[in-house]
């Protein structure tokens, strides 16, 4: 009897090859992507597929993106917010004259957009007293109501004339929500960084709003303001300046050689985060809520 040859990869029909690299998370799946042309087109499929799925429809499985955007010294009092998904930018995986090597470094720079969102309910935050310590207030005490572009989630910022820079501190993170709404199951971060706000980006960034530029073509790129070096997070920010933050703070001298006081709103309109890395961080969320069942995160705000 003449023996039978053994089945390889190469033999086996893409929906089966597909079937079982389905089975490896994206973690262990991109190392396999040097194999052949077939299994990178493949995983590329793969992880397209679970970067539209996972990002497009977070509520189906509880997962939220929540933002946290603060200055250093105002971390207690300020609140965190939740995100709405907006959309993931377009990737084809079809183009003939794309290399594989630049089709896996272009799924590498695709975003997903979303939008904070104001806190809904009663919800309150930690604020520091004047006499010093520490009360509950309402959210609506720190946003404020009634302004324009209220729908917006919004933060102020005021230098003094011998400041020539603020500073944000902006974490990112998946949250699967529990039985309560602020009763998270699992937290993981996709990014955080500290960056400096600086007085000439916030003039210029308030100029392009009164004349009705949207600052697209900066040299930041795609008129945001990035988190850290690494890009992972990004803020799209609306700038209005705030001449009654200034006369608020009461009057000051200036000498002809130094800058005035200002004031600025910051409206937070737009979320982008990497694709992949929400991908990766959304299934380690997964995995941790499953090595932690039964216990839950408690996220004061």
């Amino acid at each position: 009897m003449a023996s039978k040859s053994p089945i390889e990869l190469a033999d086996l029909p893409n929906e089966i090859i597909t079937a079982i690299l389905s089975l490896f998370p994206t973690r262990a799946l991109l190392p396999l992507t040097p194999l052949s042309h077939r299994i990178h087109a493949l995983i590329l499929t793969i992880i397209h597929t679970r970067i539209t799925t996972l990002t497009s429809s977070p509520s189906s499985s509880k997962q939220k993106v929540i933002l946290e955007c603060y200055h250093p010294s105002a971390k207690l009092s300020t609140p965190y917010f939740f995100c709405d998904y907006l959309y993931t930018e377009p990737f084809s995986l079809t183009s003939p004259s794309t290399s594989a090597s630049s089709k896996l470094q272009q799924l590498r720079d695709l975003y997903t957009h979303y939008k904070p969102t104001p806190p809904e309910g009663d919800r309150k935050v930690w604020r520091p007293r004047p006499a010093g310590g520490w009360s509950w207030v309402p959210i609506s005490d720190v946003l404020g109501n009634g302004e324009e572009g209220a729908e917006l989630v919004s933060q102020d910022i005021y230098l003094e004339s011998h400041e020539l820079f603020s500073q944000l501190m902006s974490v990112v993170n998946v949250v699967k929500t529990g039985p309560k709404k602020d009763l998270f199951l699992s937290c993981v971060t996709v990014g955080e960084g500290l960056v400096r706000v600086w007085r000439d980006w916030l003039a210029a960034r308030a100029e392009d709003f009164r004349e009705g530029r949207d600052g697209e073509g900066r040299e930041d790129g795609k008129g945001l303001l990035w988190s850290s070096v690494d890009r992972h997070v990004g803020l799209r920010l609306k700038v209005l300046e705030r001449e009654d933050m200034v006369r608020d703070r009461g009057p000051v001298l200036v000498s002809r050689d130094e800058d005035p006081n200002v004031g600025y709103t910051l409206q937070y309109e737009d979320l982008v985060v990497r694709s992949t890395q929400l991908l990766l961080m959304i299934e380690d969320s997964m995995d941790r809520e499953v090595g932690n069942t039964g216990k839950a995160i408690v996220i004061v705000s």
